[in-house]
């Protein structure tokens, strides 16, 4: 094999490897199916995962305009002020009562007291940084979070002014990606080494334009996330791979504070399959998990009154599955819509949710 080639090959390899998002495991990535405003949803923890983060890949071509990572917040609090941390998808666990002097934002992580949940992006905590200013208790700033996070006509105004702040990004990484693997392979085989040289030079100044957009976007849209974003910034000055997937990482930071049901919601996809499933696992929590149950009736009357914006309710997500091609289901579980024989009287993948019966 030629240098050329081993050279080619080294270089796809990293290109594949920046073409994916670490996010926490917790996290959902939203991404926009080509026909329709409908949504697919990548979960952190379905392909690769660590101790406290999944792997999400990226369409193998740049931009992958349809990517949404978003991020709910990681702090709940129910009706008694019992406060919840998630740390790890689907895993809460309750805490004690705290000031705000007990609450810390780390690099990638959001720390009350000895507890720490990983996070995608600082501006996941700049909400309780504001309402901490604004002398709001803890319990206040958590469900005004919250209530953010899930409004869809809120989830619809960040989705668009990312799509207008990051306008260069769409059409640098697709040029960047074009230029590297088939415009600098040509110039070298049938111009030179001399031509190739001033051709990658081009591509470097392509790379100082998109990092300068990245550090303008942690400057004046997502000061949040300036520290992240300027770093992201050096990267693209400096490694091509990261400049080729700059419009997907600043993704993170966009959507930081926005809840995968409320952009669902936004968009009108009303009967996305993971929206149901959402509304079920809130409605009917496990039994015998307290902090299940504590999530689900913190988040309940939130969500409700999301979904009332756009003319739902709860109860529309609450029926029973397709049994058309299983006649012999006597009952469904209400949760995950597991169908089961006549006899069966719990589900359990629910930790013995009871049944319903099918009409």
């Amino acid at each position: 094999m030629s240098a050329f080639a081993e050279f080619w090959l080294i270089a796809v390899a990293l290109f594949l490897w920046e073409s994916t998002l670490w996010l926490p495991l917790r996290g959902i990535a939203l991404r926009r199916r080509w026909c329709g405003p409908k949504w697919r949803v990548l979960a952190a923890d379905q392909w690769l995962t660590l101790r406290e983060l999944g792997l999400v890949p990226m369409l193998p071509l740049p931009p992958d305009r349809g990517l949404a990572p978003c991020q709910a917040p990681p702090l709940a609090v129910d009706a008694n002020g019992t406060f919840l941390l998630e740390v790890a998808a689907g895993r809460r666990e309750r805490l004690a009562p705290f000031t705000w002097s007990d609450v810390h934002r780390e690099p990638h992580h959001l720390r009350v007291g000895q507890r720490r949940a990983r996070i995608s992006s600082p501006r996941c905590s700049e909400g309780l940084r504001r309402a901490k200013r604004r002398g709001a208790t803890p319990q206040a700033a958590v469900r005004q979070a919250w209530r953010l996070a899930l409004a869809p006509d809120r989830a619809a105004r960040e989705w668009r002014r990312w799509q207008l702040v990051a306008g260069p990004l769409r059409w640098l990484g697709l040029v960047l990606t074009l230029g590297f693997f088939i415009g600098l392979p040509w110039v070298y085989l049938n111009r030179g080494s001399q031509s190739a040289v001033g051709f990658a030079l081009w591509l470097w100044c392509l790379m100082a334009w998109t990092a300068a957009h990245l550090w303008w976007l942690g400057q004046r849209v997502y000061p949040g996330a300036r520290q992240a974003l300027r770093m992201d910034a050096l990267l693209a000055l400096v490694v091509p791979f990261h400049a080729m997937r700059a419009f997907e990482i600043a993704a993170v930071h966009a959507m930081g504070t926005t809840h995968p049901v409320g952009l669902i919601l936004a968009t009108r996809d009303l009967i996305n399959p993971w929206l149901g499933g959402f509304v079920r696992r809130i409605l009917h929590p496990l039994p015998g998990v307290a902090e299940d149950a504590g999530f689900a009736a913190a988040v309940q009357p939130v969500l409700a009154a999301a979904l009332a914006r756009c003319g739902k309710s709860l109860d529309d997500y609450d029926g029973a599955p397709d049994a058309d091609g299983d006649a012999a289901a006597a009952g469904y579980c209400p949760r995950c819509h597991g169908r089961y024989l006549a006899g069966v009287e719990s589900c359990p993948d629910c930790r013995g949710l009871g049944l319903r019966a099918f009409k």
